[in-house]
């Protein structure tokens, strides 16, 4: 067989990498930021800082990256709201968490602009207008979304922020990835205090 026999054709190639995952548009991540805000930091709640808005708004949308095994109730719960075990096969954790995560400042950025989210306590909650939003997104993904949240809401709001950052350590399996929103791994020495609270407060 020739090589040209084995190559596949231009125009599939052209397709192939034309193909983006639903997190690379921007629309999708901020319907998916919505929704968990209006779960996690509802009106009347307390605002939730940027890290920790990272870990929910990755595990949201991969549970079974820190759903064991073991817990077969809230497998269950998301095998019902068709999430699979599979959906992380193609890329590693920790290199997604780190996509992620170096796009949700502007995400936020937009949705305060937009007055869906605002600042509030040191961190970010929905608004009145926001949970409108979320209210009237009537797509099936985001009833699965939602389901998905309060699966691992009810798991990391018992953490505190150092037990959330050692946890998802274990859960990401790749520690040198585990990176800030300006590219320095969480819990390094040369880290300063000065550029973590710049990070939660910088809108």
């Amino acid at each position: 067989m020739s090589d040209s026999q084995m190559s596949p054709p231009a125009d599939v190639e052209k397709v192939s990498a034309s193909v983006a995952a639903p997190e690379d548009h921007t629309k999708f991540r901020l319907a998916q930021l919505v929704i968990l805000l209006v779960e996690i930091s509802p009106v009347t709640g307390k605002g939730v800082d940027l890290e920790r808005i990272g870990y929910y708004d990755f595990f949201a949308a991969n549970p079974f990256a820190m759903i064991e095994s073991a817990n077969t109730r809230d497998r269950a719960r998301l095998h019902r709201a068709s999430f699979s075990e599979e959906q992380l096969s193609y890329a590693s954790t920790g290199s997604r968490f780190a996509n992620r995560r170096q796009r949700l400042q502007h995400d936020l950025a937009l949705l305060v602009a937009y007055g869906l989210v605002a600042p509030r306590n040191s961190g970010y909650g929905a608004t009145e207008q926001g949970t409108a939003v979320s209210d009237a997104f009537s797509a099936l993904y985001a009833d699965h979304y939602r389901e998905s949240v309060r699966v691992i809401h009810q798991h990391l709001k018992k953490l505190s922020d150092p037990q959330l950052a050692t946890s998802a350590r274990k859960w990401l399996r790749t520690p040198s990835l585990l990176l800030d929103l300006y590219g320095v791994p969480s819990g390094d020495p040369t880290r300063t205090d000065s550029s973590h609270q710049h990070a939660k407060e910088t809108p």
